[in-house]
Order: C-alpha cells, then sequence, then structure tokens
C-alpha cells in the first residue's frame, strides 16, 4: 500500500542537501539525530523515528533521540544490551537496512519481540543501520500508522540518510575525543611545576600556563595572540631569543640555562619545535645555582687546604726522613765501636771468664747487632719514598722460593714445613717485593719459634682485578686491636720477637702501598692457632681481560 506522503526522487535530493548543510557545523549526537529524523518522518509520512546508539563500552545500545512518540509510550526501540534477537541488532550485525512492510512480516520474523519489549510492534518500518568504515556505529528506525510499500528511492534516501548520520557522528566522536585530550593536556600543563607558553610560527602566544603567569607577574589575557618579542623586547638577543631561534630553525630540542633579565633569576630552559610552532619549558633555578656556586667555593677552598696540607705532609716527611738517615748514620757507627770494643774485651778476658759471663758477652754483641739492623730498617724506611719503581714480570712463586733460601740461617736446626700453593705472576718492581715477602717469612718464623710442627703457608688468588697473597702460620695468634695496628712502625707484638720490635713491616706496607695496594693482617679462623698476613696488588696483567 503506497503513501499519499511520498515525495518524488527529486525532492529527496533537496532534503538531502539540505541534511549535509544542517550537518556541517560539529555537533553533539542529539543534535544530529534530530537533522536526520526530521527530514526521514516528514518525507516518508511516518509517524515517528528513533536513533539509537552503541555506547561507548560497546556493549549495549542505548536511545539517544526520538521524534513523533508521546512521552511516556511505550516502543519496540529500547535500550539494551547487544545480544538480543531483534531488529535493532540483526541490521547492526549484517550492516543492511530492513523494511518491514507490514506488521505481520514483523511478528514472523519475531515472534517474541512484543512479549520481550512489552511494546507493540508498528503497522511498518524500516531499520537503517548506521555504519562507517565498516563498523556499526547505531540505528536509524522509522514508524508507520499503516503498511508502507518502500520505493526504492525512499530506501535509497533513507541510506544515504543513514551515512550522513554516520559521517556526522563521527566527527562528532573525533571532535570530542579531540577536546579531550585538549582538556587532559591544559589539565597537565596547568599542574606542572615548570611554566610553560607556547608561541605560533610568528611568535604570537598561543598558550600561556597558571605558572607562567605568577613568575612573569603577567595575565594570560594580556599576553595571547601577541608578539612574545614584542610583549618582553629585553629579551631580544639574550641566551633564550637565540635558543629560540635555533629550536625553530634546526627543528630541535634546545636546552639551556640562563640568567633571564625579565625573571633578574637563573632559569633552565627548554625549547621544543612543534608543528605550530615551539612550545617552551622553563624554570627558576636560582636557588640550585647558589647552592652549586656554593658548592664550587668549598671545593676551591678544600682543594686550597689540600694542597696546603699535603705541602705541609711533604716538608714534614722530609724532615722526618733527613731526621731518620742522621740518627741512623749518627749511631751505627758507635754500635760498630762498640761491639768491635765489646769483642776485643772478651778476648782478652778469655782465660779469666767463666761460661756465664761468656754468655752474658754473646748476648750483649747479639743485642748490638740487633741495634744495627734497625738502624739499617730505619734508614731503608727513610730513603724507601726516593727510591723510583721498575715495572718487572715477576713470577711470585720462584720470588717465594728464593726468599726462603734467605731465610735459611734463620732455621738454625728447626724444622718448618713450608706449603707453597699455586701463585700468579705480577708486575712490579722485583727487589722491593723480594723485601716484602722477606718481612711476611721472617715474621712468620718468628711467630712459630716456639711451636712445634710449625707450618707456614702461602697461596694466592686473583680476586675482584687484584692479585691476593696471603703468608698463614700456625704460631702466635693475634687480637683483633693488633691485627689492626700489624703493620705499623714498631707496632709488632712483643710476644713475637721476644723483648725486640721491628720496622720491616711498616717498611712492607710503603713498598706495597707504592704498588697500588694495600696489606693488611687477621687472626686465624677461631679455633685454629696462627694468623694471616694479605698483600693485594692491582692485575695489572689481567686488567681489561688481556
Amino acid at each position: 500500500m503506497s503513501s499519499p506522503a511520498r515525495q518524488a526522487p527529486t525532492i529527496f535530493s533537496d532534503e538531502l542537501q539540505a541534511v549535509a548543510q544542517a550537518l556541517s557545523p560539529i555537533q553533539p549526537q542529539r543534535e544530529i539525530s534530530e537533522v536526520i529524523l526530521r527530514p526521514a518522518l516528514s518525507s516518508l509520512g511516518a509517524v515517528a523515528g528513533a536513533v539509537l546508539l552503541i555506547n561507548a563500552a560497546q556493549d549495549k545500545l542505548e536511545l539517544i533521540a526520538r521524534q513523533g512518540y508521546e512521552q511516556d509510550h511505550k516502543t519496540i526501540w529500547q535500550d539494551g544490551p547487544l545480544d538480543r534477537h531483534i531488529p535493532a541488532i540483526h541490521a547492526m550485525q549484517r550492516q543492511e537496512a530492513l523494511f518491514f512492510e507490514d506488521s505481520a512480516t514483523l511478528k514472523a520474523e519475531y515472534p517474541q519481540l512484543e512479549h520481550e519489549t512489552g511494546a507493540l510492534s508498528p503497522l511498518a518500518s524500516a531499520v537503517l543501520p548506521i555504519v562507517l568504515n565498516e563498523q556499526a556505529l547505531g540505528v536509524l528506525v522509522l514508524d508507520f500508522r499503516e503498511p508502507h510499500d518502500f520505493s526504492l528511492a525512499e530506501k535509497q534516501f533513507l541510506n544515504t540518510l543513514a551515512v550522513q548520520c554516520a559521517v556526522a557522528l563521527d566527527r562528532s566522536m573525533r571532535h570530542a575525543r579531540q577536546l579531550l585530550g585538549q582538556q587532559q593536556q591544559v589539565r597537565i600543563l596547568e599542574s606542572i611545576g615548570d611554566a610553560f607558553y607556547a608561541v605560533d610560527h610568528d611568535w604570537r602566544f598561543t598558550y600561556v600556563n597558571q605558572r607562567a603567569e605568577e613568575l612573569w607577574h603577567r595575565r594570560r589575557e594580556d599576553l595571547l595572540g601577541k608578539s612574545c618579542w614584542e610583549e618582553f623586547p629585553h629579551a631580544v638577543g639574550s641566551e633564550a631569543y637565540l635558543a629560540h631561534l635555533e629550536a625553530a630553525q634546526e627543528r630541535q630540542v634546545v636546552r639551556v640555562e640562563t640568567r633571564s633579565r625579565t625573571l633578574d633569576a637563573w632559569i633552565e630552559m627548554v625549547v621544543h619545535p612543534t608543528p605550530d610552532g615551539l612550545s617552551v619549558y622553563f624554570k627558576d633555578i636560582s636557588e640550585r645555582k647558589e647552592l652549586e656556586t656554593r658548592s664550587h667555593d668549598l671545593t676551591r677552598m678544600l682543594e686550597r687546604k689540600v694542597a696546603e696540607r699535603t705541602r705541609d705532609l711533604q716538608d714534614l716527611n722530609a724532615e722526618l726522613r733527613a731526621y731518620a738517615i742522621a740518627v741512623a748514620r749518627d749511631l751505627s757507627e758507635p754500635m760498630r765501636r762498640v761491639d768491635a770494643l765489646m769483642g776485643l774485651l772478651e778476648r782478652r778476658l778469655h782465660d779469666t771468664m767463666d761460661e756465664r759471663a761468656r754468655a752474658l758477652f754473646t748476648h750483649l754483641r747479639e743485642e748490638a747487632k740487633h741495634v744495627q739492623r734497625r738502624m739499617d730498617e730505619l734508614r731503608l724506611l727513610a730513603v724507601l719514598e726516593r727510591r723510583e719503581l721498575t715495572e718487572e714480570l715477576v713470577a711470585l712463586d720462584q720470588l717465594v722460593v728464593q726468599v726462603r733460601s734467605d731465610l735459611e740461617p734463620l732455621l738454625k736446626g728447626r724444622k718448618v714445613k713450608w706449603v707453597l700453593g699455586t701463585l700468579p705472576y705480577i708486575t712490579g718492581d722485583p727487589m722491593l717485593l723480594r723485601q716484602v715477602f722477606g718481612e711476611l717469612l721472617a715474621v712468620s718464623l718468628d711467630a712459630t719459634k716456639d711451636t712445634p710442627g710449625a707450618t707456614i703457608e702461602v697461596e694466592g688468588e686473583g680476586r675482584d682485578g687484584q692479585v691476593v697473597v696471603w703468608v698463614r702460620h700456625n704460631g702466635l695468634s693475634l687480637t683483633a686491636e693488633e691485627a689492626q695496628r700489624y703493620f705499623e712502625v714498631f707496632q709488632v707484638p712483643s710476644s713475637f720477637l721476644g723483648a725486640s720490635e721491628r720496622i720491616g713491616l711498616a717498611n712492607s706496607r710503603r713498598i706495597v702501598t707504592r704498588h697500588g695496594g694495600h696489606v693488611w693482617a687477621e687472626a686465624a679462623p677461631a679455633g685454629e692457632a696462627g694468623a694471616l698476613l694479605f698483600m693485594a696488588l692491582p692485575d695489572r696483567l689481567n686488567a681489561g681481560g688481556n
């Protein structure tokens, strides 16, 4: 049955053109729906119509606008989930229009529709999917008072309206997303601690955030649309001005720390090129600059003090070396004369002395020789730092064997078990390193002189870029305090050496320090006797993976 209100195709063309003009401005979804519904109803003589769109969660169809229905009138076109068996859902799924020329056809295809919706079916209806780029956005529906025979021109007209609606809705949604993004960007720019502004290619302000207003003491309303160089002419030619020019010309980010003439303060500025011009962040760093200046001044003052202390220590060390050399020189000759006189006296009285007297003379001569050795060590300690180091490849296992042979006279019939582990090669001064090992082994012999089954072990390994070598003995133990001061001058426990003391370990510490290493002592593990003497030197042979 044909409706008397059916329009000719030429009229539809006029309607479509009017709709296009009405939709040219970007509008909200509801206004777009109203624009579409008006010509659809009037041109086809429909009694009512509605637009339903899929919600943002993509799980529900929601009524956006309707025309021709009474306010409380219930229709089959309702909000609801997308898994229902209804014409609107099927039209979107198939992406094709559904035309029901009478209610019988609609009821035949959807017999449960009236029961599920609680509404009566229209006598005729059209369901147009609103689709853009093969994605369904919603449906446009029309209801009629009487059966309606849809002509080809009417179907084309309604399909075109649906397409116009889809295009307008897409523009609206993209505009809404753009506005949302701009709002979020504005919220971010207003919340950051840095001042921010943007300028276009003609240097006109396009945005100024609140922090920039506070620093400049200028309202953004007075700046927007105006040239930044005209508003701040004293900035022309400054480092900030040159940074803007560089970022604009080279199209690259420019960072600068400069003294701002506008703020009379130090600022840190970052200038970003953008398609629309430049975006600029800046902040006051005067406090940081002041701290840097103070830190720099303190550093220079400390450097001066260190230089002064170093000179003082060098002068003091020179005086101590001169004094040590003088003492060693002045005392060595008298001690030799004392030793010679005691020898002469012993020979003259030899026939009249008993065994006790001879023992006393022997003890006196040994003590004189001991004092002479201490003088030699003191002289060596004084001149050690003036000797230039030589760098040679040293096989530590061979060096230890040689030192052990040198110490044979000290054994005097003692039975000592020597354990020589795997020792690495190092670079250093062979003569000075021989003195170090001589002292470490000698003090270990002294510590085990009263130990039955005396054992001295020498081992080494590479460890964290160093060559670590240790000498372990099972003789006298160390306390924690003794271990801490073991390599200081005159700090070897007297129990190690009877009533005497030595400074050879202090010499060893100086030698190892000059090689870039360090020495230390440790007590043996709990429940075991003895001590461990360590020496660590840089592993220059394996540096860099060589």
